[in-house]
């Protein structure tokens, strides 16, 4: 239908009713008509244009408004205008501004050095003209510090003095009166640690990596009775380590002797023969002077010893060289064939699409975690992830696009995790973190920020941009009775976040 027909039909409906219609009435039923049949007119969409210009806030208020036409547009316009107070507006910023101002008085003053950097920076040109773009830098760094900010320095101390606080001037109180209890033994752990390593095997280094890591963590440790007898256990090992590679060692220089000595006795069986005629040569060289005739003949011998001596060394030499090439070659094999071996370890603990930990590795982790939980009642979390709608993902855009947004996640985990804690993919679209000497609410926290850095990311693929929410389930090793159940209680909580409206994190039974 074009044009012509929709004009015809809107005035055939005016006649059928016999009323007499004004201009902006015939502007409706045009419209009207034309949405009817589908026909886009661009004086119909001109109203939409004109909202659609407007600040966000007052396109939501039109929208209420249900405007019709221009004149509607205007009276709306007019009304909200003829309420804007400029004065009581510029006495409400001004005061806003007084407010951050002193916020930023209150922050300077804390004992934080980032954050009281800059709010003095912030307090040398705050004021009421700021352009957008400036408010917008100022609040970036204020973001930035706050995804940057760690208080694993205030949960390790909380940890040594066992204070359940957030008070940071508690902490340090508390703190104190630790140190001025106990000696600080710091500077002992690296000479514990040179003690237990190896002079000739280095086997050992996942055991002296977690005592390390323990001794770090807390000094005090050193005090216990669970180090004394970790301590003898690995200083058993280490000698034990130490003899056999020194025998396995002392092995292969034996071989290496008994090849050198069956060399040197094939050529003292080669020159046997001329000892003899060295003896006889003497003979004749001390009766030369009766028979000078001998002379050039012993001369002769003496050359022919010589040159058969250099002649045995030459050869000798030569097999020397063509076995060091062989060693030479073999070395060469030798740690070719290591290299591919560290690398097939790596890949046999690296997802292949995301270049992550896998689940093999997540269970090894989850394995040391247990060990130390056991040990010395180091508590850890475990956090369950799992991409939201993900099959809805495949089956609009493609598997492509599914593993180009599994990427993207590996790399934002890999990204955002702290060095002590391992995050993986456990299978499909789902992960798993596993944070050390992290309570439950540690982990909420962390599995909170990801959540959020993932909702705000622009995932995309082919120019399109895909959104992504993940959702979460925490669970504290504390709270169950075996490894198993950890992993378990954050799986359920996870189905729990899932059927609570998903893009979420649950670390209770019952989900906020």
């Amino acid at each position: 239908m074009n044009i012509n027909e929709i004009a015809k039909e809107a005035l055939l409906k005016f006649k059928s009713k016999g009323y007499v219609f004004t201009p902006n009435e015939y502007e409706d039923e045009f419209c009207k008509a034309a949405k009817k049949h589908k026909v886009i007119i661009e004086d119909c969409n001109k109203i939409s244009k004109y909202i659609a210009k407007l600040d966000k806030k007052y396109q939501v208020i039109a929208k209420n408004y249900n405007i019709r036409n221009l004149d509607e547009l205007i009276l709306f316009l007019i009304n909200y205008l003829n309420r804007i107070n400029p004065q009581k507006e510029k006495k409400s910023l001004e005061e806003l501004f007084l407010y951050t101002k002193r916020v930023l008085d209150v922050i300077v003053v804390l004992p934080f050095a980032k954050s009281r950097h800059i709010a003095i920076k912030h307090l040398d040109f705050l004021n009421p003209n700021l352009t957008k773009k400036e408010f917008s830098k100022l609040r970036e760094e204020w973001i930035d510090f706050l995804d940057k900010f760690d208080n694993r320095v205030i949960q390790k101390a909380k940890h040594i003095t066992g204070v359940e606080s957030e008070d940071c001037i508690e902490i340090t109180e508390a703190l104190l009166e630790k140190l001025e209890e106990m000696p600080k033994l710091d500077f002992l752990v690296d000479s514990i640690i040179y003690t237990l390593s190896p002079s000739y095997a280095p086997f050992m280094n996942d055991e002296i990596a977690m005592i390390k890591r323990q001794l770090k963590n807390d000094s005090s440790f050193i005090y216990t009775k669970a180090f004394a007898e970790d301590l003898k256990i690995l200083t058993n090992k280490r000698i034990k380590l130490d003899k056999e590679e020194l025998k396995r060692k002392i092995k292969d220089l034996d071989k290496i002797a008994e090849r050198l000595s069956i060399k040197i006795l094939k050529i003292l069986k080669k020159t046997d023969d001329s000892s003899n005629e060295i003896k006889n040569i003497t003979v004749e060289i001390q009766n030369w002077r009766h028979d000078a005739e001998n002379f050039e003949s012993i001369k002769q011998k003496l050359i022919n010893i010589a040159k058969s001596i250099d002649g045995e060394l030459n050869n000798f030499h030569c097999e020397i060289k063509k076995e060091d090439e062989e060693i030479k070659k073999l070395k060469e094999k030798i740690h070719f064939l290591e290299g591919k071996l560290k690398k097939l370890a790596t890949e046999v603990k690296t997802d292949y699409l995301t270049n992550i930990a896998n689940k093999k590795a997540i269970e090894d982790e989850l394995k040391k975690n247990e060990s130390a939980y056991n040990r010395y009642n180091t508590n850890y979390s475990v956090v369950f992830f799992d991409i939201d709608h993900f099959k809805n993902v495949n089956d609009t855009y493609g598997h492509d696009a599914g593993d180009v947004i599994l990427k993207s996640l590996g790399l934002l985990f890999k990204r955002y995790a702290r060095d002590i804690d391992m995050i993986g993919r456990f299978g499909g679209e789902e992960f798993v973190a596993i944070l050390p000497n992290t309570d439950k609410n540690g982990a909420y926290k962390f599995a909170q920020k990801l959540r959020e850095i993932v909702q705000k990311t622009k995932f995309m693929y082919k120019n399109t941009r895909i959104p992504v929410t993940i959702s979460g389930g925490v669970a504290e090793r504390k709270e169950v009775n075996s490894k198993e159940e950890v992993l378990k209680k954050a799986d359920e909580r996870l189905y729990l976040a899932k059927n609570s409206g998903r893009n979420r994190v649950c670390a209770e039974d019952k989900c906020k």
